[in-house]
C-alpha cells in the first residue's frame, strides 16, 4: 500500500495541513517551485515532481502545444460562431493558448511519471489535480482521496498590474482586465477629443500600425511625418498615449487614434448580437467527443483539466471580442490604409485585423525582438510568427534574412531588410565614460514559454544571483538592476533575492533600459531558457559595453554573437570569482568584447542608426 501526496499551490498545502494529512503519506510531490518553496518553509520533506521529466518530455509538451494552437479549425460548429467573416474563436491570443496549454501538458506528464515511477494505490489531491490523474488510462486502480477547491486560474492577461507616478512617488495597482478596458477608452476618449485626435485628412496617406508604442518609435513616426504619411495607431491592450511624452509625440508628428465608439451599433443590437453568440458558443462547447479526441498526448485525453479555464476565457471576454470584431471590420471599410504593420501577429488585436484583411491591404510583421537560431533550438522560432504569417516581414538584417530563406523557405520577396527602427536612438546615445566599476544586471523573468524552466530554474536562478552578488559585493562594484518590463510574478522572485542580499539596492521595472546602459560600463544578463538572446544584450553592444550572458542550462548554444565571441557566455555553475574578476577588470579581454560586439553589431542589423529613415521609405513605396 502506497499513498502519495501530490501538491500544486498553497490552498493545497493549507488544506491537506488543516487534517493532518502530510504525517499519512509515504511520498509527498510538488508540481511547481511555488509549492515546493512553500513545503520548504514548513520543513516538510517532498519530493520535486518536476526533476521526473526528461529533456525530450519537455520538447514533446511545446511541439504538441504548437500542433493544437489552431485546435477549433475541424469542429462540426465552428462556422456557427462567425461574425462579419470572422470566427470568435479565432481571436484568442495564441501565444496566451500556448502558455496555458503548456502548463496544463507539463502538468500532466509530470504526474504520469509520477504515478509510473512510484505506483501508488492511492492518492491525496485536490479534485483539479484529480482530473488530470483521471486522463491517465493506467490509473483508473488507484484510490483517489479529493477535495475541492475552487479551480479559478487567472490567465495571464486577466488582471493588470499598473504602475503610475505622482510626482516622485511611484503607485502601483491591480486591475481586472474588464476595468482597464473601461477605464481606458474613457481616457483615451478625452485626450483624443481635447487633442483632435480622430480627425483624419481624407486624402492622406495612412499607415495602421498595430499595438504600437510611440515613445519607443518615435524616429519612425517623424519620418513618416516628413513623408505626409499619417500613423493611425490603434492599440487595445497597452494606450498608444499611456502618458504625458506619448501624448506630446503623438500630437507633434500628427498621428490619429481611433474611435471605437463610432463603430459600435446601439446597446441594444449589440447585446442582442453577444446573447446570440452567446447561445450558440453553449452548444459549441458541448460537443465533448471532438474534445476529448483533439487534446490527447501520450493516450491521456486531458480535455477535462481544460475545459473550465478555456469555457471562462471566451464567456468573459465574447463581449469584448465581439466589439473587436465589429470596430476591426468597420475600420478597414472605412479608411482605405496604404498598409498595416504589426509586432506581432497573434495576439487578439492582431488577430482580428489581419484575419479580416485577409491579405487585401499589404501587411508588414516588423521583427519585435533579438532573433538569432541555431538548428538545434529552431523549433522555437515559432515564438516569432514566422509560421503564421503570410505576408512581408521586416527583419533587423542578413543573418536573420539568411535563417528564413535557409531554413524556413520563405521566399526573398517577403522579406524586407529593414533594420530596427527604436533602436536607431541608441546608435545616438553617448555613454558615460567616466563610470567605473557599475554594473547593470538584467535578469530575464521565468515566463515558460519554451516549456524548458522548471522549481530547478527557480533554485539556480536564486543560487546564482547570490553567488554573483557576493563576488561583485567583494570588489565593490556598484549594482543595478534592471526587470523584464513584463508583469509575470517570477520578477517579483528575482527582485526579493536582490533586496535579501541588499535592501538598498537601486530596482527599475518599468524604466527605459536606455538610461541605465548608459551610465554603467558592464552588462550582466542572466537567461533561464537558454534557447534564445534577450533583445537587452545586442542593445549593450550597440552602446559599447562589455556584456556578460549567463545560461541557467547545461549547454550554450552557438548563436552569432557567442560563436564570434562578441559576449562572453557562461553556465550559471561555472560562475566563479576568476571569471568575474577578468569579465570586470582584464582590459584586453574587455576591448576584445567591445571590438567583437561592434563586428557583431554591424553584421546583425541593417541600416544602423537609420532604420526609420529606410523603412519609411519602405512605406513610402509600398503607399504609392
Amino acid at each position: 500500500m502506497t499513498t502519495l501526496i501530490i501538491v500544486e499551490d498553497f490552498l493545497d498545502i493549507e488544506q491537506l495541513n488543516s487534517k493532518n494529512h502530510f504525517y499519512k503519506a509515504d511520498k509527498i510531490f510538488t508540481l511547481n517551485f511555488q509549492s515546493h518553496n512553500k513545503l520548504n518553509e514548513m520543513n516538510i520533506q517532498h519530493e520535486i515532481g518536476e526533476l521526473l521529466l526528461s529533456k525530450e518530455d519537455k520538447i514533446k509538451a511545446f511541439d504538441t502545444t504548437i500542433s493544437l494552437k489552431t485546435w477549433y479549425r475541424n469542429h462540426p460548429h465552428l462556422s456557427e460562431l462567425t461574425l462579419q467573416n470572422l470566427n470568435i474563436i479565432e481571436i484568442f491570443d495564441s501565444n496566451e493558448l500556448q502558455q496555458l496549454l503548456l502548463d496544463t501538458i507539463t502538468k500532466l506528464l509530470t504526474i504520469k511519471e509520477i504515478i509510473k515511477k512510484n505506483n501508488p494505490t492511492r492518492i491525496l489531491a485536490s479534485e483539479t489535480i484529480g482530473r488530470f490523474i483521471r486522463s491517465i488510462p493506467f490509473s483508473s486502480s488507484i484510490h483517489l482521496d479529493l477535495f475541492q477547491k475552487s479551480n479559478y486560474n487567472s490567465l495571464f492577461f486577466d488582471k493588470y498590474q499598473i504602475h503610475y507616478k505622482i510626482g516622485p512617488i511611484p503607485l502601483t495597482f491591480n486591475l481586472s482586465r474588464n476595468t482597464l478596458m473601461k477605464l481606458k477608452t474613457w481616457y483615451e476618449k478625452i485626450i483624443a477629443v481635447n487633442y483632435n485626435l480622430f480627425n483624419y485628412k481624407e486624402h492622406q496617406k495612412k499607415i495602421l500600425f498595430l499595438e504600437f508604442d510611440p515613445i519607443k518609435y518615435e524616429d519612425l513616426l517623424n519620418e513618416l511625418n516628413k513623408l505626409n504619411i499619417t500613423p493611425v495607431l490603434l492599440n487595445r491592450r497597452k494606450s498608444a498615449i499611456w502618458n504625458s511624452k506619448a501624448i506630446s509625440i503623438i500630437k507633434k508628428y500628427d498621428c490619429k487614434l481611433i474611435n471605437e465608439s463610432y463603430f459600435l451599433p446601439q446597446k441594444k443590437l449589440f447585446n442582442e448580437t453577444v446573447n446570440n453568440l452567446k447561445m450558440k458558443l453553449e452548444k459549441f462547447w458541448t460537443n465533448t467527443e471532438f474534445f476529448d479526441e483533439m487534446f490527447t498526448i501520450d493516450d491521456c485525453h486531458f480535455w477535462q483539466t481544460l475545459e473550465e479555464t478555456l469555457k471562462r476565457v471566451y464567456q468573459k471576454r465574447l463581449e469584448e471580442y465581439v466589439k473587436l470584431i465589429i470596430i476591426s471590420n468597420g475600420l478597414l471599410n472605412k479608411f482605405h490604409f496604404n498598409c498595416i504593420v504589426s509586432l506581432y501577429a497573434t495576439g487578439e488585436t492582431e488577430n482580428a485585423i489581419l484575419k479580416l484583411n485577409n491579405n487585401r491591404i499589404s501587411n508588414i510583421l516588423l521583427e519585435h525582438g533579438y532573433a538569432n537560431f541555431v538548428d538545434e533550438v529552431s523549433r522555437y522560432d515559432v515564438l516569432h510568427m514566422y509560421d503564421v504569417f503570410m505576408d512581408k516581414i521586416g527583419v533587423w538584417g542578413k543573418i536573420e534574412k539568411d535563417y528564413l530563406t535557409d531554413c524556413r523557405k520563405i521566399s526573398e520577396n517577403r522579406i524586407l531588410l529593414t533594420g530596427n527602427p527604436r533602436h536607431d536612438i541608441f546608435f545616438r546615445t553617448k555613454r558615460n565614460l567616466s563610470i567605473k566599476n557599475r554594473v547593470l544586471i538584467i535578469p530575464s523573468p521565468i515566463v515558460n514559454y519554451s516549456g524548458l524552466t522548471d522549481t530547478d530554474t527557480y533554485l539556480r536562478y536564486d543560487k546564482i544571483i547570490k553567488n554573483l552578488m557576493s563576488i561583485l559585493n567583494k570588489y565593490h562594484i556598484d549594482v543595478i538592476v534592471k526587470l523584464h518590463p513584463t508583469q509575470d510574478s517570477s520578477n517579483n522572485f528575482i527582485k526579493n533575492i536582490f533586496l535579501q542580499i541588499n535592501k538598498n539596492i537601486k530596482i527599475y521595472h518599468m524604466s527605459s533600459i536606455l538610461d541605465h546602459l548608459k551610465n554603467v560600463d558592464s552588462v550582466i544578463h542572466i537567461e533561464p531558457h537558454g534557447v534564445g538572446l534577450s533583445t537587452s544584450i545586442l542593445e549593450s553592444l550597440i552602446l559599447n559595453i562589455p556584456t556578460m550572458n549567463i545560461v541557467i542550462k547545461n549547454e550554450i548554444y552557438q548563436f552569432d554573437c557567442v560563436k564570434k565571441n562578441a559576449i562572453l557566455s557562461l553556465k550559471d555553475i561555472d560562475i566563479v570569482d576568476e571569471k568575474i574578476h577578468n569579465f570586470l577588470f582584464d582590459k584586453k579581454l574587455r576591448k576584445n568584447l567591445i571590438k567583437n560586439g561592434q563586428n557583431h553589431v554591424f553584421e546583425y542589423l541593417a541600416n544602423p542608426g537609420k532604420s526609420s529613415i529606410e523603412f519609411a521609405k519602405i512605406l513610402k513605396l509600398l503607399a504609392n
